[in-house]
């Protein structure tokens, strides 16, 4: 079941971008909680494209920055869900 959630989340375009107009190919990027950076689940990932997740002023390199304009891990989570929904209502999921 992972497998296929991540795959899910992966189809779902950058929610970081959507915000500004775009529409990117996202990568997955593992939420963290303050407890030593560690993952927590496969389940509580955000789509975002490589800019977002590891760029200049993404959530890795800028977090502070990055939530200001993007939003929360949490909010960009739920963005994230409701953009998987989306996926399975168009029935346009592609299994890998």
């Amino acid at each position: 079941m992972s497998s296929l959630w991540l795959s899910l989340a992966s189809q779902v375009p950058c929610v970081a971008c959507s915000q500004i107009g775009y529409e990117s190919p996202s990568v997955v990027h593992h939420m963290r909680f303050n407890d030593l950076g560690k993952r927590k689940s496969d389940r509580l990932v955000i789509a975002l494209c490589p800019e977002h997740h590891v760029g200049k002023y993404s959530i890795h390199k800028d977090r502070e920055r990055f939530e200001r304009q993007f939003g929360t891990e949490i909010d960009l989570h739920e963005m994230t869900l409701a953009g998987i929904e989306r996926l399975l209502k168009q029935r346009v999921v592609k299994v890998v």
